[in-house]
């Protein structure tokens, strides 16, 4: 490790003290929404992990976040420590899968760096309408200073047309390079129609099946992807076994290999749980069944200590304004700075 690179780590001490500073001066003022999400998720999917813990964990997801941003000396040399063969990757297109983990997004940069040429990165409408820009943006700074000739295309995953729109650049040699976690489908994540379940950590979530059906019809082997941080901070990329099609039909093709990918990344989230971003919105992929059964009739009269001890509820305000969470539903109902206070000291 050069020098170069253990002067960036020495930063990211700085980096995550201030994070943790900030986050205690948005708990201070009760600010806390995203972190009550994340806790409701955790409890959900690994319920396992102390309520006391959840606050640690939640201030080193954001840490991770800010970690992505990462000196670019790191870039320069993953290249030549990728694991698993990488080599054989930057031949034919793929379709690269990934999750929100560690330091996931610097990943498409890797591979740009092995000599993909062109590679189409696919994001839900949000991500493309609100950040399509600013990616085409950094790709062209990457590109100039590593003096890359590499294609680049953004792909909105939510459009009706975005199957055919990606076999079509397959078929013109383009990669693509997914989050397993973060692509929503036509019609959005609520969209439940043509979705499998898959038992995931604690839970069971509803997934779409495109980017494997895609797979199958093209023929194209799909590459799971996982990135991390080890206990240094450093960053660690692996390249895993590729899953294709081997004569089954499709349907079966799109259920196991959708599973084969959701089974891989659960071994790596439950490993590395405060690297994981997702906490702060997987709840929109659990199945309907499984958010329509919790009873969500309650009288906030009846609310105790003990509601707030199992996690079952949580308080906080967006500016100024007071709420209610239940954890278990995902419903957040406006209260008032009275009822707030009363139920804020119960939590206390």
């Amino acid at each position: 490790m050069d020098q170069n690179i253990n002067t960036t780590l020495e930063n990211r001490k700085t980096l995550k003290e201030k994070i943790l500073m900030r986050e205690q001066e948005k708990k201070a003022q009760h600010a806390t929404k995203d972190f009550h999400f994340l806790s409701a998720n955790l409890s959900r999917f690994m319920p396992h992990i102390p309520l006391e813990e959840h606050w640690d964990i939640y201030v080193n997801v954001l840490y991770t976040m800010r970690l992505r941003d990462f000196d670019l000396h790191y870039l320069l040399s993953l290249t030549d420590e990728l694991s698993n063969d990488s080599e054989k990757t930057i031949m034919d297109p793929k379709i690269y899968i990934t999750c929100h983990l560690g330091f996931c997004k610097a990943s498409i940069s890797l591979l740009m760096l092995k000599g993909i040429s062109k590679i189409a990165l696919v994001v839900d409408n949000n991500t493309y309408v609100k950040q399509a820009e600013t990616i085409y943006a950094i790709n062209n700074r990457f590109r100039e200073m590593f003096n890359l000739q590499n294609e680049f295309k953004i792909v909105n995953v939510e459009k009706s047309n975005t199957v055919v729109e990606m076999m079509q650049l397959i078929k013109q040699g383009f990669s693509l390079f997914a989050y397993i976690d973060g692509n929503s489908g036509y019609k959005g994540v609520y969209n439940k129609e043509k979705t499998i379940d898959i038992p995931f950590l604690d839970s069971t979530i509803a997934s779409r099946t495109g980017l494997s059906a895609i797979s199958y019809f093209t023929r194209t082997p799909i590459v799971p992807l996982v990135s991390y941080y080890d206990e240094k901070d450093y960053p660690v990329t692996k390249f895993l076994e590729e899953i294709k099609p081997n004569g089954e039909n499709i349907r079966t093709y799109m259920a196991t290999a959708t599973k084969q990918l959701y089974k891989i990344f659960e071994g790596y989230i439950s490993d590395h749980y405060d690297q994981w971003e997702s906490w702060f919105y997987f709840h929109k992929y659990l199945d309907a069944n499984t958010l329509m059964s919790k009873n969500e009739s309650f009288d906030l009269e009846d609310i105790s200590t003990k509601d707030f001890q199992s996690n079952k509820f949580g308080v906080f305000k967006i500016d100024g304004d007071s709420y209610l969470f239940n954890k278990e539903a995902y419903k957040i109902y406006p209260i008032t700075n009275n009822q707030f206070d009363h139920l804020n000291q119960l939590a206390s």
